[in-house]
């Protein structure tokens, strides 16, 4: 690959991750964002998630991404009467991704 092909993916990497970071921290799933956190505080799932765009993973790949970074990385215990909204709030999120991606 030359470097004027590497310089153009590096630029597409920095714009497509800057934009997804935008979506994940105003997604801000257990309010690290909203309490005060740095912008990226979310950064580690934000590459993932992005890797799976590009790999063009499925939306229930990208939701069960999502949601196991977020009960075990950030170590979030959803209680049994909020696992439906957990589930329904991830999965509007992916569609968000997904549509602002294409």
């Amino acid at each position: 690959m030359d470097k004027s092909k590497k310089i153009e993916l590096n630029s597409k990497y920095k714009f497509d991750f800057k934009q997804l970071q935008e979506l994940v921290n105003s997604f801000d799933p257990i309010s690290l964002i909203e309490g005060g956190a740095p912008d990226d505080e979310y950064d580690c799932l934000t590459e993932q998630i992005l890797s799976y765009v590009y790999k063009k993973k499925t939306k229930t790949e990208m939701e069960d991404l999502v949601r196991h970074e977020i009960e075990h990385h950030f170590g979030l215990v959803v209680e049994e009467k909020y696992k439906e909204k957990f589930r329904t709030d991830i999965e509007e999120f992916i569609e968000t991704v997904m549509t602002n991606s294409n």
